[in-house]
């Protein structure tokens, strides 16, 4: 069991810069964007986006958890929901490099970085693709055979195709970079992305209503509040010593009965099966709990 210190829960709960969150692209949505998604979330309580995901939902054992989120627009405060979830299908480009055999004739003549006669964006888009070929490295990838979407970059809604030279059709056709060649694609395929609907609840209107619905709706305990085994101690001890980032405990099957009492003070235990049961790893993450007067988040991992 580990053990992350959080300094100032309720910040770090709290979504306060819009442009923190990353669209799931190579090429990441514009802060305006973002910024507009998160108004209309908090102005009419809901909003649906594609690969972009303000809030996400989780498997703790047999049951579906929502890791705690919220927002504010400054008067109030929201905790925002996760929806509906679908895979949807759009109609986009994408622009990849195709790993080539090492005998080439001569006639190929490839460019090689940078591509001085790109835009700004252009050079991104390639130095994308690079990276998603592992251009760099050897072996390189062959994107070729993978799923559209998944090769290089897509040019989604928001990376407007219009301003690209490299789709339709790339300005080169060949790309030497290392010991590798790669040959420059540009295709228009259905690309399977995530739609997520997100809601936005009002918990309140101040940072003290905020505050007082964190510790109502995601602290699990505050261990001193509670009567605690010597044992039960050391194992919170020994999880909460932050080395080097968080503490660690450990400890060989079955499970002890002191582990078993934090677990059920951190309202876990009726999730862990017997270790019997358990074929592959497992965590049981997000559970806060303040011990010695210090907030943590505890995750249960367990080994099969």
């Amino acid at each position: 069991m580990s053990a992350y210190p959080t300094e100032d829960p309720y910040e770090a709960l709290l979504l306060t810069d819009p442009a923190g969150h990353r669209a799931q692209f190579a090429i990441d949505y514009p802060d305006e964007y973002k910024r507009a998604v998160y108004d209309e979330l908090l102005t009419s309580g809901s909003v649906t986006v594609l690969n972009y995901q303000l809030a996400y939902e989780y498997e703790f054992g047999s049951e579906q958890r929502e890791r705690p989120q919220f927002a504010t627009d400054g008067d109030s405060y929201y905790r925002i929901h996760v929806d509906t979830v679908r895979t949807v299908e759009r109609d986009w480009w994408e622009f990849y490099l195709d790993l080539q055999d090492a005998e080439q004739p001569d006639s190929t003549d490839p460019v090689t970085v940078p591509v001085t006669s790109l835009s700004d964006r252009d050079q991104q888009i390639l130095q994308q693709a690079m990276e998603a070929a592992a251009a760099d490295r050897d072996p390189a990838i062959d994107v070729g055979d993978q799923e559209p979407g998944s090769r290089g970059v897509t040019y989604h809604h928001q990376l407007d195709t219009e301003a690209s030279d490299l789709v339709p059709s790339p300005p080169f056709e060949y790309l030497q970079h290392n010991d590798h060649l790669f040959q420059a694609r540009a295709e228009q395929n259905a690309i399977p992305v995530t739609e997520q609907t997100f809601t936005a609840e009002q918990i309140g209107r101040s940072r003290s209503e905020y505050e007082r619905h964190v510790r109502d709706t995601v602290l699990e305990i505050d261990f001193s509040t509670v009567s605690l085994s010597s044992e039960a101690t050391d194992v919170l001890d020994t999880a909460t010593d932050g080395r080097p980032v968080s503490g660690f405990y450990e400890e060989s099957p079955p499970m002890s009965d002191s582990l078993k009492t934090v677990l059920t003070q951190l309202n876990a235990t009726n999730h862990v099966q017997e270790h019997s049961e358990y074929t592959e790893y497992t965590t049981f993450p997000n559970m806060y709990a303040i011990y010695d007067g210090s907030w943590y988040e505890f995750e249960l991992a367990v080994y099969p």
